[in-house]
């Protein structure tokens, strides 16, 4: 427990105010508390015309004034009063508490001598000496449907020794600032406080080894790495800032306040002349706030870490189907290393035959490290390999297309079209993130998530109104091969609306399923799934249905835009049943903007249609 704040409060009514050779005027006092390094280490929201702030550190161990999460001017005052105060243990002190604030404060004020200096700190000697701060790169891991927090990817940093020039990068630290999850709550409940700051946030650090083990091997997430131009001062200040967060909470919002948001905050307080925060109010996408980096210059280079699948992947697509299929006998021990098979071929497709068989093993390791067999058989890979006059290995290329300069997340979208032989316009504002036919550079192929989309429409016979609303809508179409079996999967939650002959209604519905997906061409995929839904339509007779059916498609990534062609069947409670079929052509105009052409013929309530349209979409 921090003991400074308590110090303070039961004391500062007997310590008299010694802090500074002179006592400050209180314009000097307010002038600092408003100043944007006081505001930044605090943490302070300030109103948009500047009466009022208040922290966004939600942990009252932070603060040394009673009301100092509310008044940066008594936080100050209350700062200033605690460098004063004599403690038994040097590490409960305020300076050693608070080595960040020190540094500022003494910069702006004649201040006196005082009892200790931050080198005068045990632990946080030890702890910024076993940092060794020199550096500071922002780290990128790609997206992960699996995890409801890392589905838009995820952010966190580097910081690097002095020696990282020479490979020492195992050596450094990874910052992360993550949520502390209840295990017993559920899906809807987990949502729910994601959403509403109902969990605790913490910065933590460890080593930088240890992430690459759970993003890149274990996780199967792709890392950018944005080294940073953040000079050695700067670093230290940021790591010395990160000693005043440890064990302090923040509440952790999915959208906005959340892992990509705080690692933004430290980089302000790093450069003060920055402004990285200002855009993200409601939403703080990883790839946004990667971009706002970029944009403030704060990047020098970039550099890709291929994951352990994107590896293996790589391998694959150097081999032909007969040399991919006695790799992976080799690595199930289902073909000796002197197979007749192996051994004919030439040393540099024997290499490349071992290396997919070596990495294979390796990956399925993952799920049991210890096993003994495994290790040794994946040495006499090695040893095999080492036998090779060709053996070098060659690595996975970094994408031409990096995840920043993908389109941008937040879209609006204008369309024409006719449905039912009437002509409509509709307006789609979708707040985030990317569908399976949008611009395919930069984003997972076969990989869709997509929250809060509303889509309004007005036709001739009918005024504005909801034609569509999303909640949450997400894909993962991953292709299968004889590697890897992903399961594809998808689920959305939202509002349809629905047709009969003579009527329609806005129905409450939520449908989803599970399939497979495979490659049948470098640029082709697709898939299938058995669906399930369940709706509620005034429409039907029994109000309230659920539905049995499947779903089977494609996804065709051409050179001029993405073809997606897909067609669902339904059979319902009630006896009904529902099908659509919808053909759709997306051309990507530029980054940021495409035009897509949708046809689809589509059997509703006792009623069958068809619909054309065009969009221009505009992502900012």
């Amino acid at each position: 427990m921090n003991v400074v704040p308590h110090l303070v409060v039961a004391l500062a009514l007997f310590v008299p105010f010694t802090a500074v050779n002179s006592a400050p005027e209180a314009d000097k006092l307010q002038a600092v508390s408003r100043s944007t390094v006081w505001q930044r280490l605090m943490h302070y929201s300030i109103s948009e015309h500047g009466h009022s702030a208040k922290s966004q550190v939600d942990d009252a161990d932070f603060f040394l004034a009673e009301d100092g999460r509310t008044n940066p001017q008594h936080e100050l005052s209350a700062t200033l009063e605690a460098f004063y105060f004599a403690v038994s243990d040097p590490d409960q002190h305020a300076i050693c508490r608070y080595p960040s604030r020190w540094k500022f404060l003494s910069a702006q004020f004649d201040l006196a001598e005082p009892p200790l200096s931050p080198a005068d700190c045990p632990e946080f000697s030890q702890w910024l000496a076993a940092m060794d701060p020199h550096s500071v790169s922002l780290v990128l891991a790609s997206s992960y449907l699996n995890s409801p927090s890392s589905m838009f990817g995820h952010t966190f940093l580097r910081v690097d020794p002095a020696n990282v020039e020479q490979g020492s990068k195992w050596l450094s630290y990874a910052v992360n600032f993550g949520a502390e999850l209840n295990a017993q709550d559920n899906s809807i409940l987990y949502a729910y406080k994601g959403l509403f700051g109902g969990y605790p946030g913490f910065f933590s650090i460890i080593p930088y080894y240890e992430k690459i083990q759970e993003y890149s091997h274990i996780e199967n997430r792709d890392l950018w790495e944005y080294n940073l131009n953040l000079n050695p001062q700067e670093t230290r200040d940021l790591v010395s800032h990160l000693w005043e967060l440890r064990d302090i909470e923040f509440d952790y919002y999915f959208f906005d306040e959340n892992c990509s948001y705080r690692l933004l905050e430290l980089l302000e307080f790093a450069r003060p002349t920055t402004e990285l925060t200002k855009d993200f109010s409601y939403r703080a996408i990883p790839i946004d706030t990667i971009r706002s980096v970029l944009n403030g210059d704060l990047v020098d280079t970039v550099d890709y870490r291929p994951s352990s699948s994107t590896e293996i992947e790589y391998r694959i697509s150097l081999l032909d189907q007969e040399q991919q299929a006695l790799a992976w006998q080799i690595a199930h021990k289902n073909a000796s290393l002197e197979s007749p098979q192996l051994t004919a071929l030439p040393a540099q497709e024997q290499a490349g035959v071992l290396q997919l068989a070596y990495k294979h093993l390796r990956y399925l390791q993952l799920e049991n490290p210890r096993n003994q067999v495994a290790a040794q058989y994946s040495l006499d890979l090695l040893r095999e390999l080492s036998r090779l006059p060709d053996k070098k290995a060659s690595h996975p290329p970094t994408p031409e297309v990096s995840p920043d300069q993908g389109h941008k997340t937040f879209l609006l979208g204008l369309t024409g079209g006719e449905s039912m032989d009437t002509g409509f316009l509709d307006l789609r504002v979708r707040l985030s993130y990317h569908d399976l036919a949008d611009n395919r550079a930069g984003y997972l192929d076969g990989a869709a998530i997509n929250l809060g989309e509303l889509r309004l429409r007005k036709s001739k016979d009918d005024g504005l109104q909801i034609e569509d609303l999303s909640f949450v809508d997400i894909n993962s179409h991953s292709p299968r091969n004889r590697f890897f079996n992903p399961i594809t999967w998808r689920v959305q939650l939202g509002m349809q609306r629905q047709y009969s002959s003579n009527d329609d209604f806005l129905t409450t519905q939520a449908h989803g399923g599970a399939g497979l997906t495979y490659q049948i061409a470098q640029p082709v995929l697709v898939y299938g799934l058995a669906m399930g839904r369940v709706e509620f339509n005034e429409l039907l007779d029994t109000k309230l249905v659920v539905a049995a059916g499947a779903l089977a498609g494609g996804l065709a990534y051409l050179p001029f835009g993405t073809l997606q062609l897909e067609s669902q069947y339904y059979q319902f409670s009630d006896g009904k049943d529902r099908h659509a079929t919808r053909l759709i052509q997306n051309l990507p105009l530029g980054q940021n903007s495409a035009l897509r052409f949708s046809a689809s013929h589509n059997k509703q309530v006792e009623t069958d249609f068809d619909e054309f349209s065009l969009e221009f979409r505009y992502y900012l």
